[in-house]
């Protein structure tokens, strides 16, 4: 396994880990299967460049939802 493909699949880990919304969520969003992200997550395949694309996508929406949400409460409205 290349150097690439083990921080590919480390940070993948890593960001799936702090996913606020669960790996189904995850799987929804990007139109990947359920059972692939988990694959991806216990670091058994890494995702081609397109699925991986598609997933930072998902990942960045709910990133952003999660700073909203922040943002409002630090504000004391409602999210």
């Amino acid at each position: 396994m290349t150097t690439t493909s083990r921080r590919v699949r480390s940070l993948l880990r890593e960001l799936l880990d702090l996913a606020t919304p669960t790996l189904r969520d995850v799987a929804r969003d990007a139109d990947i299967s359920y059972h692939a992200i988990r694959q991806y997550r216990l670091g058994e395949r890494t995702p081609a460049p397109a699925v991986l694309a598609r997933l930072a996508t998902a990942l960045l929406q709910h990133s952003r939802r999660v700073a909203q949400r922040a943002a409002a409460l630090t504000r004391g409205t409602r999210p």
